[in-house]
């Protein structure tokens, strides 16, 4: 059976789709800019292929949310007033800041 992930980590990873959508960062996608909106819309895709093959928030980061399936390159995120970071160091900081709220 494969394994699913659970209700409260599901409940995490819509705060952190969301969060994506509303940051106002630069989401860099395989060398491409995209805008925080479309980089929700494509985590929300990706995730909804995932589903099942994922346990926990954090494989939603590690496993969906920080790299490319094509490529294996790292997705990366520019905010204002921040430097460039890959992307699963940022939502790993809004993960510990969401839960430590």
């Amino acid at each position: 059976m494969p394994s699913a992930i659970t209700p409260a980590a599901d409940v995490e990873v819509q705060k952190l789709l969301r969060f994506v959508g509303k940051s106002g960062c630069t989401f860099i996608r395989s060398g491409n800019n995209y805008t925080a909106t479309q980089a929700q819309e494509h985590l929300t895709m990706k995730y909804g292929k995932a589903r099942d093959k994922i346990n926990s928030t954090e494989d939603f980061i590690n496993e969906v949310a920080s790299k490319s399936y094509m490529s294996g390159k790292a997705y990366q995120i520019l905010c204002p007033q921040s430097a460039q970071q890959p992307a699963g160091t940022w939502l790993n900081a809004e993960l510990k800041r969401l839960r430590n709220k």
